[in-house]
């Protein structure tokens, strides 16, 4: 067996072993390279693979993930994004119910009561959350199995550049640029930044304001209109479960490719529209909070020259949706830069 010889086995081990559980991948690898060695005594090292087939048909001799809402390929990271979120809206919830609760002056059976039902609720939309993007990706066989009409064969290994369509052999990327790997920092952190927001929109929106410390208790005076918020609201989630599932994705991914360009693309142009409605077709902003706040400050109304005059119109909505649109449009440009710049085809 040459160098040559030596290299396809490499590949076809490593493609079949890296679609295993962790704990298989040492043994069966070993045992599918004595297959390949005694098989190759007798017939070159094509003949070999082309009898063995495609390494992902192969693999599933090995596992049964039939049954699985998430297999194999996806889990590890699957509990590691997991745990993060739930740790995320854990953390979040208990500071946002206690400091609440303390805040109005609840009783601290009150407080433990609200406390363990909003951690029951965010958990259990966490869970799902997450739990859904990655069943979805695991149905598309997304980044790992791209699916091509084309017959596998040995000489597909040669290659190092991925088809547009399913995975099969022949894609053997190459190892991707420094510069189109995605930071893993990065993404978590837009994750955390998620998680936390939506659980104060969700379960603290009133706080969104100026808050008043008034006797025993706090008097908040909301920005956002809270009487429209069950309409409002889940517009905002929405947006924030798009970015939410387009950073799954590029954990999961690891490095710009096609995939995550296109998941880019869309869920920024599906957060602008999102914004658009809010904030130009409801009444986002709270009508009253200009006059509640000098009420409460006992402060004359805005006068000219004064940024407050300028709530609630159209000035101040305009310059939150262009500072959307900005960042929005900025994310993109980068993302489409460095997927085709430096970005490996998948």
């Amino acid at each position: 067996m040459d160098d040559k010889d030596r290299e396809l086995m490499r590949r076809y081990i490593y493609e079949v072993v890296r679609r295993l559980p962790r704990d298989q991948r040492g043994d069966v690898g070993l045992e599918l390279e004595e297959l390949i060695g005694d098989m190759a005594d007798t017939e070159t090292m094509e003949q070999v693979l082309t009898k063995l087939g495609d390494p992902a048909e192969f693999a599933q001799k090995y596992r049964d993930d039939s049954r699985h809402l998430i297999g194999s390929e996806y889990y590890d990271n699957y509990l590691w994004v997991l745990k993060i979120v739930l740790a995320c809206a854990a953390a979040s919830i208990l500071l946002t119910s206690v400091v609440k609760g303390f805040l109005e002056g609840n009783h601290i059976f009150g407080i433990f009561a609200d406390t363990l039902a909003n951690l029951l609720i965010s958990g259990t939309g966490a869970f799902g959350c997450v739990t859904l993007v990655f069943a979805v990706m695991e149905r598309k066989k997304i980044i790992l199995d791209f699916k091509n009409e084309k017959e596998w064969k040995v000489d597909h290994l040669r290659q190092t550049e991925a088809p547009e369509k399913t995975w099969t052999p022949k894609v053997l990327p190459p190892v991707p640029d420094k510069k189109a790997v995605i930071s893993r920092g990065e993404s978590l952190v837009s994750v955390i930044f998620i998680v936390l927001f939506a659980s104060l929109l969700i379960f603290a929106p009133q706080y969104f304001g100026a808050v008043f410390k008034e006797g025993d208790g706090i008097k908040t005076i909301p920005l956002l209109n809270l009487s429209s918020w069950n309409v409002i609201l889940p517009l905002l989630l929405l947006g924030l479960f798009a970015g939410f599932a387009d950073e799954m994705l590029r954990l999961v991914t690891g490095c710009y490719c096609r995939t995550v360009m296109v998941s880019n693309i869309i869920t920024n142009a599906l957060q602008i529209f999102l914004a658009a409605i809010a904030l130009k077709v409801f009444p986002f902003w709270n009508p009253n909070f200009i006059s509640d706040l000098t009420e409460h400050l006992e402060k004359a109304p805005a006068s000219k020259g004064d940024i407050l005059l300028y709530w609630n119109t159209d000035i101040m909505t305009n310059i939150l949706l262009a500072v959307i649109c900005g960042i929005a449009l900025l994310e993109t440009g980068v993302t489409i830069y460095k997927t085709l710049r430096y970005g490996i085809k998948r």
